[in-house]
């Protein structure tokens, strides 16, 4: 059975599609579409057209999703609409414009997702660390608890309209987000060096970090793995703040995340010295490829397009951000499937994977 997740972000939309065979899961397509929400809020709230761009982009990435055979979309978002005031509005446009339930995560199931996803890659005694627009998500990848994951309220575009007056952040304002970043992880308790050996980085901004840092410091990436020293990543943060030639860096490398990437540095060279490690994996695995993990396994439900069902079906409508909520059924016309509820069964893999 395929299968496919679509999760929501602060900088864009991204998919994966996967073949699940016997509990394993064949990422068989991935797709990314740039999309800064960031500049469609007003007051708190995202704007109509906001909305339009969103339904627009989430419309072809379905159909993408359904072309590669994808039997049910899952549609997730995180802290990008978590905090939205017309939250609700969002959710009903979307479903009723594309027929897709929206799933709401908080920090902790972020983190979890995050963690599931990278449990089978992640050296021992290491510590992942999700950097995203709106917050930021840590976890100790020994434990396995989901109550003790760690969520910032906070994330890269919070810095940057906090600390930066231009489009990249001057070693004045770079040292503000430091000395910010660093009283955030102290108050929230995260572990400091000599309690892991390692780190894994997640997300797509980690992911245009390490592209410029491997460009600019001429790294081999023939190895299956891509990391980054930081003895390299050094000299690579200072380049970026100082040299001019750090706009053509961005732009060859990462162009849609111009106004995010500058604060993006700064943060993974705060956790290099907070953690106290000298080398850091960076992973393509994120969130999407954890919550599939945690549907498929029947760990957690949650609601999904069935791409199988006919026109005119019956749509199941839980209450967003309660997964235990009733569900109540309501009659709606969707083109290309109906909306469900998957729920949590009795797992033996699952129950271990727990």
């Amino acid at each position: 059975m395929k299968y496919s997740v679509v999760d929501i972000s602060s900088s864009g939309l991204s998919a994966i599609v996967a073949e699940v065979l016997d509990g394993e899961e064949k990422i068989i397509y991935r797709e990314r579409v740039s999309l800064s929400l960031m500049h469609y809020f007003e007051g708190g709230r995202l704007s109509a057209r906001g909305t339009d761009k969103l339904i627009d982009a989430l419309s072809q990435m379905k159909n993408n999703c359904k072309n590669m055979g994808a039997e049910r979309l899952y549609l997730i978002s995180t802290a990008a609409l978590r905090n939205v005031k017309n939250y609700e509005e969002i959710r009903e446009a979307i479903l009723s414009s594309t027929g897709i339930p929206l799933n709401p995560i908080d920090g902790k199931t972020e983190a979890y997702c995050d963690h599931i996803a990278n449990s089978d890659i992640a050296p021992e005694g290491s510590v992942l660390a999700d950097i995203g627009g709106k917050s930021i998500e840590i976890c100790d990848m020994s434990d396995n608890d989901k109550g003790n994951m760690i969520s910032l309220d906070f994330g890269l575009i919070d810095l940057q309209k906090k600390f930066v007056k231009s489009i990249q952040p001057t070693e004045e304002e770079a040292k503000k987000i430091k000395k910010f970043t660093k009283r955030r992880l102290e108050r929230a308790d995260v572990p400091g060096e000599g309690k892991f050996s390692s780190a894994v980085l997640v997300g797509s901004t980690s992911l245009a970090v390490y592209d410029m840092f491997a460009d600019h410091s001429k790294t081999d990436e023939s190895g299956s793995e891509k990391r980054i020293q930081y003895k390299k990543f050094k000299k690579f943060a200072k380049h970026m703040l100082s040299d001019i030639s750090r706009s053509k860096l961005i732009l060859e490398n990462a162009p849609e995340k111009l106004y995010i990437i500058g604060p993006a540095v700064i943060v993974i060279r705060c956790l290099f010295k907070h953690f106290g490690v000298d080398d850091i994996i960076v992973s393509d695995r994120g969130v999407k490829e954890g919550y599939l993990k945690l549907m498929t396994s029947g760990a957690e439900n949650g609601e999904y397009l069935d791409f199988t069902e006919h026109s005119h079906a019956s749509v199941k409508v839980a209450i967003p951000g309660n997964p235990n909520a009733k569900v109540h059924n309501s009659k709606k016309s969707i083109t290309a499937g109906s909306a469900k509820t998957s729920h949590p069964r009795k797992n033996p893999a699952a129950e271990k994977e727990d």
